[in-house]
């Protein structure tokens, strides 16, 4: 919900306006804290544009960018959801971080980003690595639908929330939402994320219930696919290394053939090694496999090299 009125456009810059008296939003009274702190999303003001290229419009949005943030702050809301309007965000990037940086803030940040098609998708916006560890992704999907391996890219970032329009519902023949074949695949795989649904606009299904479109979800979720026996083996530790001397092991058998394991040295760097123990294991699977290998250990904490 937006903890701002969305037609409470404020000004900061221009007087009368900048003197306007009276509160800039309603009371805080209006929840419990706790319902703040555990119910509620808050929402960015959908005028504000932190990387306009208009002076008066880049200025004013960013005085109500720091003032919509101290406030969702204030609130102690779990999470507050910035949409990305455009490809440059580096002023909004650089607002986000002081304020990280300026004050102990409970609230993640939920960076609202469109799944777009796969001839609008650009490799430097997918790859582009989170602000900071309170940032969380939240993707919007729409009626067309990028590549597999654009999809894998999404997925393999710290995706929180998915939004899904209305738009893109199908009907069946009863009448109630459904999903396309390819849509109900990144839902299934959205659920094996444990991600969050928020669903926008309004009900194209007038004859059925607001809630069907929850109840489609539901549904998917009961009948989504089993587990295969790794996804039940590996449940909990999908983003943790696992067994580094079998991994390496098998990475040199397969890189280097019988025939040039004298002649063939392979590069192998450990980036934060801390006491060795990656290091040591991947001199004991060189080992067990007769390969060759280049060791570069990089570790920031001169206690840790010391070991």
């Amino acid at each position: 919900m937006p903890i701002f009125h969305p037609r409470f456009g404020r000004e900061f810059c221009d007087e009368p306006a900048q003197s306007r008296p009276g509160a800039h939003t309603r009371s805080d009274l209006l929840l419990s804290g706790r319902d703040w702190n555990t119910l509620i999303v808050g929402k960015l003001s959908h005028w504000i544009q932190a990387d306009s290229e208009v002076k008066t419009i880049r200025k004013n949005s960013e005085a109500a960018l720091v003032q919509e943030l101290n406030f969702a702050a204030y609130l102690g809301l779990p999470a507050f959801m910035i949409p990305l309007r455009q490809e440059n965000n580096a002023n909004l990037a650089r607002i986000l971080l002081n304020h990280i940086h300026t004050g102990h803030h409970s609230s993640m940040f939920w960076i609202s980003v469109p799944l777009m098609a796969a001839e609008d998708v650009r490799d430097d916006i997918i790859e582009n690595e989170p602000i900071n560890r309170k940032d969380d992704g939240t993707i919007e999907i729409g009626a067309d639908l990028p590549s597999e391996a654009v999809i894998d890219k999404w997925l393999g970032e710290p995706i929180k929330a998915a939004i899904l329009p209305t738009s893109i519902f199908l009907t069946n023949k009863k009448g109630f939402p459904v999903l396309s074949k390819l849509h109900q695949r990144i839902i299934f795989r959205l659920f094996k994320l444990d991600a969050q649904f928020i669903f926008t606009g309004s009900n194209r299904h007038s004859d059925k219930e607001f809630r069907s479109y929850l109840q489609y979800l539901q549904y998917l979720n009961e009948n989504r696919p089993a587990p295969n026996s790794y996804e039940v083996f590996a449940k909990g530790y999908e983003d943790y290394l696992q067994s580094p001397l079998q991994a390496v092991y098998r990475c040199l058998l397969d890189r280097v053939p019988d025939e040039q394991k004298d002649t063939n040295t392979q590069v192998l760097m450990v980036l934060g090694a801390g006491r060795g123990p990656l290091v040591n294991a991947s001199l004991r699977a060189a080992k067990q496999a007769e390969r060759r290998i280049r060791v570069y250990a990089v570790e920031k904490n001169p206690n840790a090299v010391i070991t």
